[in-house]
């Protein structure tokens, strides 16, 4: 009679080390995607709506061309999404990870408390 005993190597928080490999790409991705200025303000805007493409155009300092190259990646990395009426693409985001990562870069540099002790 033997028994079977399954060692799963966990890091010092115990999380299993095979789940964080799986996962370490999605999350390079991403870091990836907010490590450009332009793209992370670009998703900073769209954290709480949807905008159309003059609007962020606008609102980050960008050229429409240069704002759909930094869109279409994002969109290919499934961090935006996007919504077209008539003639007027809006986009949006879609990660809630996105979404997540970047309020807590908001309550780490740009919080009013942030700015007091950064």
């Amino acid at each position: 009679m033997s028994a079977s005993v399954e060692s799963t190597v966990c890091d010092s928080f115990g999380n299993p080390v095979d789940i964080m490999e799986s996962r370490a790409e999605e999350a390079a991705r991403l870091l990836s995607a907010l490590g450009q200025t332009k793209r992370l303000m670009v998703l900073c805007r769209l954290v709480d709506n949807e905008m159309s493409v003059g609007a962020l155009a606008e609102a980050v300092g960008l050229g429409q061309s240069a704002l759909s190259q930094h869109l279409a990646r994002l969109r290919d990395l499934g961090i935006v999404a996007t919504r077209r009426e008539a003639q007027t693409i809006y986009y949006r985001l879609a990660s809630d990870n996105a979404r997540r990562l970047i309020g807590l870069l908001y309550e780490l540099y740009c919080a009013p408390a942030a700015q007091k002790t950064g």
